[in-house]
């Protein structure tokens, strides 16, 4: 019983302060301030990996999206490349389709 309220006594000294404050165990504080800095460097690099984490996700689904938008677009620009839609675009501009073939011109090596 003695050696549970001993542990005890010592837990609130250390959390109180005391331990820091005895000139016997001040040699420790380096070290103790050391290990306060590896610990806010970890959480600091856990937060950074978080939010790369978090944008890495937006950036996907930003991919993803502008992939539809672009079979969408490819698909609307492949149906105005036939023949049918262009001749119907061009109607209300007087031209119409040749009813002749087109005359190839051969250029003479001579």
């Amino acid at each position: 019983m003695q050696q549970k309220q001993e542990n005890t006594s010592s837990l609130f000294s250390i959390l109180k302060g005391e331990f820091i404050a005895d000139q016997d165990n001040q040699k420790y504080a380096p070290f103790l301030l050391m290990l306060v800095g590896l610990i806010l460097i970890n959480i600091s690099i856990s937060f950074r990996a978080e939010r790369l984490l978090k944008t890495s996700i937006a950036l996907e689904t930003e991919v993803a999206d502008l992939r539809l938008v672009y079979i969408t677009t490819k698909t609307d620009l492949m149906s105005l490349y036939r023949r049918s839609v262009v001749e119907e675009l061009v109607k209300n501009t007087g031209l119409k389709t040749s009813l002749t073939p087109p005359i190839i011109i051969d250029k003479g090596n001579e």
